[in-house]
């Protein structure tokens, strides 16, 4: 039911219990994972999985089937709030192709196994499953990234708008660098060096073309300085390596690498100096209006087709619950196949899913989602709450219904305001991240916010650090902390008193 899951910290106090238990023997996940998930199952405690949406490149899985992956392409995202750049993962694509041919063994292996141990399990970027960024392995950003499936651009739906002749698919598909740009970007010294040692003079749309060796955006992010170099050179190669990079994505439309005859709009081609720069008014206006049909129009039939395909063929895989992580560039076909299938979406109240508005209302949640103040990519509530103090007053007065001045901190009387918010919406589930737990107790959040942080997708090496700074004894026999939590389950109708331990009824 709706009360057995509340917070995260549930399945870290049933492994401690276990592990406890069993000290002195060697850890083995798969025995341990099977007892942990039968003592939460004794104490009415639903354990949630997760399923990443990519697999390492030097996983057992790509190494026994590889015909299932496209190791030569990326996993990630198209530029957004998160990373004006894109996002690259660094995992291999599906081939969904090869996968279907034997009704996705390989799926209903893998979710077989995990059915042993969880009850329900979060789809990670279920967007993946209409579509996925597909990114080539010689990209280190997500910037030159493009759809699979997706419906490309031909040079027959150029010509037809006019854009024809010689030179045309070199200027609209290679870096356009120039002598202002490099000047503007370097300054007028710097240029000088760098035009020599990574461009060939005089060719190119620009009238500079890449060195074969600096093409790959690989080779210009790998650019660092010798270990010892003074401040100056470190400065000089970073501006260099941001400089040399902004110029390699100065394009207009991506060439497929298996079919250079299929073309991608650059995501966000029209604030490119490469397309300002074009001389044809009736180009810019056409190649905007491709850039907007390719990104928010014409995928959509193909977009629910393939959904409908690779989604119920994972339902089918068990009868775990499913939660599926549906925030981003979320394509308008995700919802309503979501809705048809009956699936579980994730809202987050600082990312709005509905236009025109900065924070979602949790009273306006659907039933089927999941409702929770943050999640493992985001910043935790006191956090975000403390970096952008104009946010903060527009969230306290229009969210929380705040008089006064705002507290500059998230407070344990602004946490409570928030969690009872997410307790009361109608949404199936609420999640507490451990860390707005914390955030309802003054003794437990005195530690700068910013160590609270569990992943930061922006930055490739920040995954996976947080350390809880609380012993799970002393949590477990904090009767002032779980009598608080008990009540706000009670008040919003998430518990009913019998339910709980007997401190609910003496506290």
């Amino acid at each position: 039911t709706s009360s057995t899951v509340q917070y995260e910290d549930l399945e870290l106090l049933c492994l401690w219990q276990v592990v406890n238990q069993s000290h002195s023997n060697p850890f083995n996940p798969s025995t341990h994972s099977l007892q942990v998930s039968e003592y939460a199952a004794s104490k009415r405690v639903v354990l949630k999985g997760d399923l990443p949406i990519g697999v390492d490149k030097r996983s057992v899985d790509t190494w026994m089937e590889p015909h299932l992956f496209r190791m030569d392409k990326s996993t990630g995202s198209p530029p957004d709030f998160f990373d004006p750049n894109g996002q690259n993962w660094g995992f291999p694509t599906y081939n969904w192709e090869a996968m279907a041919e034997d009704d996705y063994l390989w799926w209903r292996r893998r979710l077989g196994h995990l059915s042993q141990y969880f009850h329900a399990y979060r789809i990670d970027h279920i967007l993946g499953f209409c579509r996925i960024w597909e990114i080539p392995g010689d990209c280190a950003t997500g910037m030159l990234g493009y759809f699979r499936p997706s419906i490309p651009i031909t040079a027959k739906d150029l010509e037809v708008r006019g854009m024809s002749g010689p030179g045309v698919l070199e200027r609209l598909t290679e870096p356009y660098v120039t002598k202002a740009l490099l000047k503007k970007l370097f300054g007028p010294e710097l240029a000088l060096e760098v035009s020599a040692r990574y461009f060939i003079e005089g060719e190119g749309p620009g009238g500079y073309r890449f060195r074969p060796e600096y093409y790959s955006e690989k080779v210009l992010w790998e650019l660092k300085e010798r270990p010892g170099s003074p401040d100056w050179l470190v400065e000089e190669i970073a501006k260099t390596r941001k400089g040399l990079l902004t110029l390699r994505q100065n394009l207009i439309l991506v060439r497929d690498p298996e079919d250079p005859q299929r073309l991608y709009p650059r995501f966000g081609l029209m604030g490119t100096s490469s397309y300002k720069e074009l001389p044809d008014a009736g180009w810019r206006s056409a190649l905007s209006q491709l850039h907007d049909d390719y990104f928010y129009k014409r995928h959509d039939a193909l977009w629910r087709s393939h959904a409908l395909k690779t989604l119920p063929a994972i339902m089918a895989a068990s009868d775990m619950l499913i939660c599926g992580e549906d925030l981003g560039f979320v394509p308008n076909c995700l919802p309503p196949v979501m809705q048809e299938l009956g699936l579980i979406g994730l809202r987050i109240q600082r990312m709005p899913t509905g236009p025109c508005i900065e924070f979602n209302n949790p009273a306006t949640y659907s039933y089927l989602s999941v409702a929770s103040p943050s999640c493992h990519d985001v910043s935790p509530l006191r956090q975000w709450y403390e970096e952008d103090p104009e946010r903060r007053e527009r969230f306290y007065y229009t969210m929380l219904g705040g008089g006064g001045t705002p507290p500059t901190s998230a407070c344990p009387e602004v946490a409570r305001l928030v969690v009872q918010q997410h307790f009361n919406c109608p949404s199936v589930w609420c999640i507490l991240p451990i860390q707005d737990v914390f955030a309802l107790m003054p003794r437990y959040s005195q530690r700068p916010a910013k160590e609270e942080v569990i992943n930061n997708p922006t930055v490739t090496k920040h995954y996976w650090r947080y350390r809880i700074h609380v012993n799970i004894e002393d949590l477990c026999e904090d009767e002032q902390l779980i009598s608080l939590l008990q009540d706000l389950l009670l008040l919003s109708d998430r518990a009913k008193l019998q339910d709980l331990p007997a401190l609910a009824a003496t506290g």
